[in-house]
Order: C-alpha cells, then structure tokens, then sequence
C-alpha cells in the first residue's frame, strides 16, 4: 500500500513541463536512490547525505544494465506523454479566455438578480466584494502552485506532490464534479433556456415545444449541446480553442453591453437606501455567500497547465488576470441593475432582460435573452476539453486504465458520460453535492501550498493542519447551524494557524532547491493567507444543505474504495515510486538526497 507516497518535484518538472533540469544530475539522483536503498535498507531515521558525481570504476555489471534500463523507460514514457498530451501551445490570452470563459454564467445573469432582489437590495456590488476577496484567498494559492507545478490535473497534481496518492485521487473525484457533473448541469439549464426563450422572446407554438419538452425529466437540448461540444473537442485542439476564445470574448462583450446600458438607464433614486433595513449587513453577507459561486471556475486554467507556453508566468497571471476580469465585471453589472430598477422589482431568475423590459427597451431585453442563450454553451465547451486532461494526468500515474491517457478517448469518455448526465438527471437536488466538491478540492488546494512553503518536522505540519481543517470545519457548521454560539469555537482555528507559522519554519519550495531562479508568484503570508481561505471554504460549505453535504461524503468514500481497488495495486511506470527518498537538492553541482523515510 503506498496511500502517502508523494510525486517528487523532479519528476513532476523533468517529464510533465519541460522544464531544463541538468540531465545528468537527475540521473545522478536515481542511481543514489538505489544505492542508498541498498546500502541503508531500514533505516527510517533522518539525515543527510552528499553523493559527488561517482567514479564508474566500482560499478558492477548490473547497477550499469539497470541504470540503462531505467533511463529508457523514462525516455519510452517521455516519448508516450507528449504524442497524447498536445505540445504547449495555449498562449496568455487563450489561458485567460479559458478562465473568463469557465467563469462568467450565471453570476452574472442569475446571480445579480437573486441576491438584488433577495439578500442585499442596491449593496449587491458590496456582497460580489467580499466574495471577490474570498476568491482571492485560494486565487493566490492556485497562481502559485500552478506557475511551480505546472503539470495537467490542477489541484490533482498539487496535492500528489505535497499530500500523496490518496488525497490525490480524492482530490481528482472531487474535480471531476466541477468539470463533468457542473458541465453536464450547465448543459441541462442552457436547454431549459432555449425552451422558455423560443416560448417567450419567439412564441414558438407549444406542439414544437412538446418534442424539446417531453417530460419524465428527459433534455434533448442539453443533450444536443453536449454531444456539438463533445465532436468539436474529438474534431481537434486548434479548432476548439478557437472556438473557446471566439465566444468567451463574445460573452464579455454582452456583459459590457448590458453593464452600459443599465447605465444609460440608470436611476439614482433606485440606490437608496443602499443597504436596506430588512436586510442589513446579514444579508450582505449571505449575499456574498451566494455570489461566491458565481466565481468557481477559474481553476479551469490550472488543468492546462501542460499545455501553457512560458508556464510559470503565463499560469500564475492568467488567474490573477481572470479574477480581475470577472470581479469587475460581476461588480460594474451589479450597480448597473440595480440602478436601473428598483431592487424589490427585480426578477430572481431574469434580472436584465427584465430590467430593460421596466425600461421599454424591448430590443436589449430580447438581445440580452438571445445572448444569453448563445454564448452559455462555452462553460460546456470548457467542461469537456479540461476532464480529458485530468483522466490523462491520473492515467499517466497508473491510478487509472491507461486507456485514458490517450486524450480522445478520455474526450469520448468524457463527453458520453456528460451527454448522459445532462440528458436524464435533474441536478436541482445535486447542485449543494457539486459546491461542496469543488470547495473541497479548493481547500485542498490550499493545503497543498502550506506543506510545500513549511518545513514540517516529525510530521508535525501535517498532523496541524488536520486539526486545522477539523477545528475549521467544525466551527463553521456550528456558526450556520447553532447560531451565535458558534462564535465561542472560533479561537480554536485562529490558534492552530498561528502555531503552524510558529514550530513549522519557512523553508524553500517543496523544501528543494531545483528551482533555479525566483521569477515565480508568491503568495504572502503563509499560512495565514491559505487558512484563511480554508476557514472561507468550510464556511461556505456549512451554508450547504445536509443532503449535498452527505453525499459529498458517500463520494468520497467511494473514491476511497476504488483507490484501494484499483489504484494502489497498480506500480506506475514513471520508476520513482519504489524508492527511498523524501526530497532532492542541487547544491554546487551535487544532490542532496535527504533520507527521512522509506517508501514500499
């Protein structure tokens, strides 16, 4: 069993990016993984060693032919990877396009109106701040960890390098609900969309309606949409980028029309109060709670990241630029509603094409509609071109059929499951099942960042954080559920972050020194930043229903057993998971091999 063997960094940055590590020193460190683990069998004690570059003189027979051998087959897999994975060919804009793209939906035309209407009245654009800053707090760990591993599987591949094998997996269940599961629910309701858009806007007579409305929970437009993006993936990867690009732009070019116009409409007697009494800062706040998940998706960039030229400044940048793009926008489109009509007249589920229909401007109301309509399906698109990537970065580490590591059958996987999902299952029951999963794997995330930025001694790190994550989700359930007293928890958290920045020392990234220069985004304050984001996550979740929160649960314990089914009884191929090692330096042209455990 091997649920906590972790991904070396070396491995990660020799064969997923690309990047320029000395040949000869990584071929130095796997001969002295051998050597150590025949010299040294047992010995699970800390401390360090220095290997110079050895004299071949003593070498016997078969420490050449194995070396030999080992070189070959990470040549042989090397080859593999990049004949399936494309080369890396997604520039600035096409990485921000796909940010933008998986991002903007219905924060903007849904989400507007509900919280106007419902929570916070003309301070809706205070509740799209606080989440935006919320948002900011795992952005930055996502901005960090992609530009230094920047590896396909986003958090997937974090967590196997900081966390092991088995957050790794769960981790991966967990983003297959935001990729596969949010897909097929967008999918669902852009064809619910086109059926009360051709009702509404076309009066499309009720016989035609009947065959796109059948019944018995059955979407033929979803269906439509999932199989057109499902072959325009399998079609090629150029065509579908261009695509993504062509419509996410097209998509913000609507928001900014619709920003404008209510703007050109815009009433300033519709602003006041702007909080108003029956809502008060409470409502802000669950307006903010809401809004949050208007700002899921913008992780999509980090499965990419394979792809991504210059990755460790284009990854990093494109999420911090996607988070810009979508706060000002969510925030401009909420002081544009809520100033061209009064906030209890708002519709919850249509804010502007209803607004500008208060206004007599018909022609916006059924342009807003159309757009809406047409440019929704992007989200799908962008569903279906990242899950392939996710299955081929866990096919390509043997937790998966190999099957998968080809990138159009995981596409073909990937969009028959979609067309099903999205087909027959009603998700208005499962959509607290998805936040809460893609939460979860946002949470991991973060803890990711803190193992790799402390030092953690006699696994120290490790054993706080758990009782970080206990304590934090604890104290929120209690604050969503019993009420104030829930304040009484909240020391217990805030104490474990402290200590954590106290006993667990700074150290370099992933406590290695194979990064060769500092030309990478930091995230400050570590851990505090990260817990806090943590603390963020659990508190959103804790405003989930019981149900979705139970399932999340089943899942997860699924995603358990097949770990233990499958995964864990498959060797990968890549030659690093049966040996003794826990980290790698490069020191005046030497490794640093320091032995602090023993992995089987």
């Amino acid at each position: 069993m091997r649920p906590w063997l972790k991904k070396p960094l070396w491995v990660v940055l020799q064969e997923d990016c690309g990047q320029q590590i000395n040949t000869s020193e990584v071929e130095l460190h796997q001969r002295s993984s051998r050597t150590q683990q025949d010299d040294t069998t047992g010995d699970t004690g800390e401390g360090e060693f220095s290997l110079e570059y050895p004299n071949d003189d003593d070498d016997d027979q078969a420490e050449e032919e194995d070396h030999h051998n080992q070189h070959q087959l990470q040549q042989n897999q090397t080859h593999n990877i990049h004949d399936s994975l494309p080369s890396r060919h997604l520039s600035l804009f096409d990485l921000v396009s796909i940010g933008v793209g998986g991002t903007i939906g219905s924060g903007i035309f849904v989400l507007n109106g509900l919280i106007a209407h419902s929570y916070a009245g003309p301070a809706t654009f205070i509740s799209w701040i606080v989440s935006g800053i919320a948002a900011l707090l795992s952005g930055c760990c996502y901005a960090e960890l992609s530009g230094r591993i920047p590896s396909a599987g986003s958090s997937y591949a974090y967590a196997f390098v900081a966390l092991g094998e088995l957050p790794a997996f769960i981790t991966a269940f967990m983003l297959t609900l935001e990729f596969l599961l949010s897909g097929s629910a967008v999918a669902r309701s852009w064809g619910d969309k086109v059926v009360e858009w051709l009702r509404v806007e076309l009066s499309v007579s009720e016989e035609f309606l009947s065959i796109l409305e059948p019944g018995y929970g059955i979407n033929p437009m979803a269906c439509l949409v999932s199989i057109v993006t499902t072959l325009l993936v399998l079609w090629g990867v150029k065509e579908s980028k261009l695509v993504t690009d062509f419509f996410t732009w097209i998509k913000v070019f609507l928001v900014i029309f619709m920003t404008v116009g209510g703007f050109i409409l815009f009433n300033p007697a519709n602003m006041t109060p702007l909080v108003p009494p029956e809502f008060g800062a409470a409502g802000i706040l669950r307006g903010s709670v809401s809004s949050f998940f208007g700002y899921l998706g913008f992780d999509a960039v980090c499965c990419v990241a394979g792809e991504a030229i210059n990755p460790e400044r284009n990854l990093p940048l494109s999420i911090v630029i996607t988070l810009c793009i979508v706060t000002f926008l969510y925030i401009a489109a909420a002081i544009s509603l809520v100033g061209m009509q009064y906030y209890t007249d708002i519709s919850p589920e249509s804010g502007f094409p209803e607004a500008f229909k208060s206004n007599n401007v018909e022609w916006a109301a059924q342009l807003t509609a159309a757009g809406e309509v047409a440019t929704l399906p992007v989200v799908v698109l962008i569903s279906i071109i990242i899950q392939p990537r996710l299955q081929f970065a866990m096919a390509n580490d043997g937790l998966i059929p190999q099957w998968f590591g080809n990138m159009r059958n995981g596409a073909l996987f990937a969009g028959v499951l979609m067309t099903l999902f999205a087909t027959f299952v009603p998700f208005s029951a499962l959509d607290d099942f998805v936040s809460a999963g893609i939460l979860v794997a946002f949470t991991i995330t973060n803890c990711s960042l803190v193992v790799m930025r402390r030092e953690s001694l006699n696994h120290r790190l490790e054993k706080l954080l758990a009782l970080f994550n206990a304590s934090s989700f604890f104290t929120c359930m209690m604050l969503s559920h019993v009420g104030h007293i829930g304040w009484i928890f909240t020391p217990l958290p805030i104490y474990i972050a402290c200590k954590i920045s106290r006993t667990c020392p700074r150290t370099s990234f992933g406590n290695t020194q194979l990064y060769r220069h500092d030309k990478f985004f930091t995230t400050p304050m570590v851990p505090y930043v990260p817990c806090l984001g943590m603390f963020v996550n659990y508190f959103l979740i804790a405003q989930l229903s019981m149900f979705g929160i139970g399932c999340l649960v089943i899942y997860a314990s699924v995603a358990v057993v097949l770990y233990f089914a499958y995964g864990s009884c498959k060797k990968t191929t890549r030659g690093w998971d049966d040996r003794q090692y826990s980290q790698v330096d490069v020191k005046d042209g030497r490794i640093i091999h320091t032995a602090n455990a023993v992995i089987t």
